[in-house]
């Protein structure tokens, strides 16, 4: 499985990965990550990914450019583009928003739940 983590802190893209890799433990998880939403795009579209899960504060730009661009380039991801982030409001942009500081056991309850359809069994 490949997945784009789209984060600008350091110490929580290793927790996060961290949780990826407890949450689909089964799979062969490839991460990669941008802080930036031009380095995300850059990578979709060069890569194929399972999903993107996505802060919305970047180093430059935001996960809604993110979104944004997947939405008229690759309207197929859009169903497997979460939100994990601190900011509020993020359910006006997209309906799959996991906030951060839940505790572990929701956030993989959540992951899974809105993956279900999309990740492979």
């Amino acid at each position: 499985m490949k997945v784009l983590h789209l984060e600008d802190e350091k110490d929580m893209q290793r927790a996060t990965a961290r949780l990826l890799r407890h949450t689909f433990n089964d799979l062969n998880l490839a991460i990669d990550v941008a802080d930036t939403a031009s380095g995300a795009i850059e990578l979709l579209q060069q890569n194929n990914y399972d999903f993107v899960l996505s802060d919305y504060v970047l180093l430059r730009g935001n996960g809604g450019h993110v979104l944004e661009w997947i939405r008229t380039n690759q309207p197929d991801m859009v169903e497997r583009f979460v939100f994990f982030s601190g900011s509020s409001s993020l359910h006006l942009l997209h309906h799959k928003v996991i906030a951060k500081g839940i505790d572990i056991a929701e956030f993989v309850e959540k992951l899974q739940r809105y993956l279900a359809p999309t990740v492979p069994a």
